[in-house]
């Protein structure tokens, strides 16, 4: 029984390290040496003790001895067990390390690498997209220039990366961004953080450049970092400028047609054209200027609406010859005159006159000249071909409102005027009649009315004919005018009857005065066409408030003070009384 122990022990022994086989390598160092040297020695203890047993021998030793080999064979193999086995565990536990530490590499490197692809990813991205990317850190100073920054600030990486982002700010939102950065790294917010926001930027060669930009922050290692999206918008906001532009003329020009509807004087009209064309938010015109209407009987331009003019510029450009100074070489030349600053052209000047420019446009109706308007600018300034265009549209809509206004007022000139002698007919004179009447009413004055009656002229026209009788009626109506004074109206109701009113008199001599003036001037020969024509005049007078205080009564009681007047031998005048009109009820039953 003792003999198969040991032979069990030391099979289960074998059996325990071919098992664990894989930790051969670190048996020589971990109890393998005393294992072995124990086995060796249980070996030899056992031979001797089978050789002892089966004689004949030559060699007997003691049985002590073959037990203290067997005994010393055990206790090397016990030993190195002892050693070999926590040797055994550890190693398993490192490899079970190794193993999930090579799992944890081959994890790390999968990461590794989608970070390296989505590292070259983000770059490729960055590089290709339009907009400029870049990156600064908190002190302002750029880490990253992508290829989209290259076009629209036009500066390469190696000239940008290293440098500071104010590079590209303009000068007065320097310190602005400044501050910005500032509030950033001491609170770590900021309004602008993450929002969208549009800023100019610094071209390359100096021009500025529309930007809409978006900005983020982060913190690494405890440093702060900054990346700004920008979008180069320059055509955005050209395109919203021209669109507000045009708006902006729409609306001036709308504006002007409007004036061209109001019922108010042509001088009036002109006067707001002119605010409105200086008041047009995107021309870079001063706050001053002048329109000029064409007299053409002088051939000059007449100045009839201004502002900002001082009052010796009023003196001297009240009237222009054709050709002097600029606006004059607009009308002389019909065409838009500009000077970025004063040059020999400026033939009006004065000391201590402004360095300024000009835009003179002339107004043009078919090809006729009606005006010039004129715009003064900074010294200096470039000219623009939009401001020129639409000075130019605006100087065409003025034509048509001067056009409209004239034509208006030759038509209530022929609504008002007798086409002949071109005096106030009968609608005009009773209005004006009305209103001095009232006033005279008002301010307790007297009013005198004349209508007269030529004396001979139906013969006159039957025997000399129409032309003879219309060219004497012409005279006539200038000879009357001569008798009369500013404030006077004298107004043809038809045929040869003529009516007058004489606003403002002291008392009914000054209307006998005017009557027997007129009378005079009548009863003098007329020359026409080699022939002589002698007329006379009757002249019926009515007085306000004595003979009424209506248009209608004034000149019904005249025109009864005429008829008396004829009756009574002609070429006379007479003042209205009430017995005329009693005599005239009684010849009428």
């Amino acid at each position: 029984m003792l003999n198969v122990i040991p032979v069990v022990v030391l099979a289960a022994i074998l059996l325990l390290v071919w098992h664990n086989r894989k930790t051969r390598r670190i048996l020589p160092k971990q109890g393998g040496a005393m294992i072995i040297s124990g086995i060796v020695l249980l070996l030899i203890g056992y031979c001797l003790n089978f050789f002892s047993q089966y004689p004949p021998t030559t060699v007997q030793l003691p049985d002590l001895t073959i037990q203290t080999v067997i005994a010393l064979g055990f206790l090397m193999v016990g030993f190195g067990v002892y050693r070999w086995i926590p040797a055994v565990t550890s190693l398993e536990e490192v490899e079970r390390f190794s193993q999930e530490l090579v799992k944890s590499y081959s994890r790390l490197e999968i990461h590794n690498c989608k970070l390296r692809e989505e590292r070259e990813l983000s770059q490729s991205v960055s590089q290709t997209a339009h907009d400029a990317i870049i990156s600064i850190d908190e002190n302002g100073i750029i880490s990253l220039w992508n290829s989209g920054a290259i076009k629209i600030f036009g500066y390469q990486a190696e000239e940008m990366i290293g440098r500071p982002i104010s590079k590209l700010i303009p000068e007065r939102y320097k310190q602005q961004h400044l501050a910005g950065i500032e509030r950033v790294n001491s609170t770590g917010s900021s309004r602008v953080i993450g929002s969208v926001m549009e800023l100019p930027g610094v071209h390359k060669d100096g021009h500025e450049v529309h930007l809409e930009i978006s900005i983020a922050t982060w913190l690494q290692s405890g440093i702060r970092y900054y990346a700004a999206v920008m979008r180069n918008i320059t055509k955005r906001k050209e395109s919203e400028k021209d669109n507000e532009r045009v708006q902006q003329s729409r609306i001036a020009i709308s504006s002007l047609l409007k004036i061209s509807l109001e019922p108010i004087t042509l001088e009036e009209q002109l006067e707001k054209a002119l605010n409105i064309i200086l008041s047009v938010p995107w021309l870079t015109l001063q706050s001053k200027g002048s329109i000029f209407l064409m007299d053409d009987e002088k051939n000059e331009l007449v100045l009839v609406a201004h502002r900002g003019l001082a009052d010796h510029l009023l003196t001297a450009c009240a009237r222009i010859p054709m050709g002097y100074c600029l606006c004059g070489r607009a009308a002389k030349e019909k065409t838009l005159i500009y000077s970025d600053h004063m040059d020999h052209r400026h033939d009006v000047t004065f000391n201590g006159i402004q360095p300024h420019g000009h835009y003179c446009v002339p107004v043009l109706f078919q090809g006729k000249l009606l005006g010039v308007v004129n715009s003064y600018i900074p010294d200096g300034h470039e000219r623009n071909p939009e401001e020129t265009e639409f000075l130019q549209a605006m100087a065409n809509t003025m034509a048509g409102l001067i056009e409209r206004k004239r034509m208006e007022e030759r038509l209530a000139h022929v609504a008002h005027h007798d086409s002949l002698t071109g005096l106030p007919n009968r609608l005009l004179f009773i209005e004006h009649l009305t209103k001095q009447v009232a006033r005279a009413c008002r301010d307790k004055t007297q009013l005198a009315v004349l209508f007269m009656d030529l004396d001979r002229f139906k013969q006159i026209n039957d025997t000399m004919g129409h032309d003879i009788g219309d060219l004497l009626l012409i005279e006539v109506a200038a000879r009357i005018k001569t008798c009369l004074r500013d404030s006077d109206m004298i107004a043809r109701l038809g045929g040869d009857e003529f009516t007058i009113s004489l606003p403002v008199i002291k008392n009914h001599d000054d209307a006998g005065l005017v009557a027997k003036k007129i009378i005079a001037e009548l009863g003098k020969p007329f020359f026409l066409k080699n022939f002589e024509c002698n007329i006379g005049s009757s002249v019926g007078i009515s007085i306000l408030p004595s003979d009424g205080n209506s248009p209608d009564e004034l000149l019904r009681k005249a025109d009864i003070a005429m008829y008396v007047v004829k009756q009574d031998g002609r070429n006379n005048f007479q003042f209205y009384s009430t017995d005329m009109e009693e005599e005239e009820k009684v010849t009428a039953g």
